[in-house]
């Protein structure tokens, strides 16, 4: 198991407050519990552009830290929201994306985040799921979601970790943090945060459960909002 000291999450404008801080307080009490043992993990909530990233629905979050494009951690982790359309056409963080995967790095997302690591090519010939929001135009764009869905995939030959929408953010992360840090300390956070009595041994797994799609329900939220979670490339940016 390759060693995980420093973790980003990285922030962006109108990002999904449940997306990000759920995963990221999970985290911190990780770090919080091998910190007592003598051990190291630096969890960061940092942007580009660093001071207060204003939430889809309003809070403002203090960053701690401006991220360089230079940086490097050993984990990367794309939150979703409504921001994660524009986030995909950001070319500092296509770039930065693509060279954490190439250098051998952990990358991560959830939600309208998985949008973003499409983007960036780093989810090529990895087994990932997806919000119902994005199943559709995903495959479309080459990109294969499990059939059936799955709340959660990690495929730790790639370093990839992709996780649905936002009612998979919770487990999901143990189910990460097992596959991080072993499964002793996933078992920790689970019964420490009382997630194990509701969600069982699936926590530790690297496939989550299935998702049980209802075709037109998810068809009306792809219609409604795959232009916003993963907006169309237009020729000018293609160009860029």
């Amino acid at each position: 198991m390759t060693t995980i000291q420093s973790i980003l999450f990285f922030a962006f404008p109108n990002v999904g407050e449940q997306d990000l801080l759920a995963p990221w307080e999970l985290m911190k009490s990780v770090a919080w519990s091998m910190a007592e043992q003598g051990e190291t993990l630096a969890v960061t909530l940092g942007s580009f552009d660093g001071g207060v990233v204003t939430t889809q629905m309003g809070a403002k979050l203090e960053m701690e830290r401006a991220i360089s494009p230079t940086d490097r951690f050993d984990v990367v982790y794309v939150p979703g929201g409504i921001g994660a359309g524009q986030l995909s056409l950001d070319p500092r963080a296509i770039a930065f994306l693509t060279a954490h995967h190439k250098e051998g790095r952990w990358v991560a997302a959830n939600c309208a985040g998985v949008g973003v690591l499409h983007r960036a090519g780093v989810l090529a010939g990895a087994r990932v799921t997806s919000p119902a929001t994005l199943a559709r135009r995903l495959p479309a764009q080459g990109t294969p979601i499990s059939a059936p869905r799955r709340a959660w995939l990690i495929d730790t030959e790639r370093r990839v970790f992709t996780a649905g929408g936002a009612a998979t953010v919770h487990p999901s992360t143990i189910a990460l943090v097992t596959q991080l840090f072993g499964e002793a300390r996933g078992r920790e956070l689970a019964a420490g945060w009382d997630t194990l009595p509701l969600h069982g041994e699936s926590l530790f797994s690297r496939v989550g459960p299935e998702m049980r799609d209802d075709a037109s329900i998810s068809g009306g939220l792809q219609d409604r909002w795959e232009d916003v979670f993963l907006p169309p490339v237009t020729a000018a940016e293609r160009a860029a």
